[in-house]
């Protein structure tokens, strides 16, 4: 099963939700306006749209859990794709999520901790509680 999107250049591609890893709208200055970034295997795009459309639309497929990433920021993770909840005292003693071997991304390591901005008792709580959006 294949999700259908649209990306910020007009093109149609199709994407395995069960590869996708996190979802978040772009907020960086760079970034396309009206957008969503969907982090999925080793790789990433832009999708048109709004993330409350983009977590529906995985959601169906998926266990999503909602958390924030360090500056506030709304992000949806994909509940199977995380192996541990723990601390990084880079992120202010914040929550990592660990991502599973399955989502390692050899080339781009630090893409295989995704901070929060929640407690690692926070973090679990959410997780724990992921449900499918539909």
């Amino acid at each position: 099963m294949y999700v259908q999107i649209v990306d910020y250049h007009g093109n149609h591609i199709s994407i395995d939700p069960s590869r996708v890893i996190k979802l978040r709208a772009a907020t960086l200055s760079d970034e396309p306006v009206q957008t969503v970034f969907v982090d999925y295997a080793s790789n990433g795009t832009f999708a048109k749209g709004t993330l409350p459309q983009m977590a529906k639309l995985f959601g169906t497929y998926i266990k999503l859990a909602e958390l924030h990433a360090p500056d506030s920021t709304p992000i949806f993770v994909n509940k199977a794709g995380i192996a541990a909840v723990g601390v990084d005292n880079k992120y202010a003693g914040n929550a990592v999520l660990i991502v599973t071997v399955e989502f390692e991304n050899m080339r781009v390591p630090a893409r295989n901790k995704i901070a929060v901005q929640e407690t690692v008792a926070e973090a679990q709580a959410i997780l724990d509680a992921a449900t499918f959006a539909v």
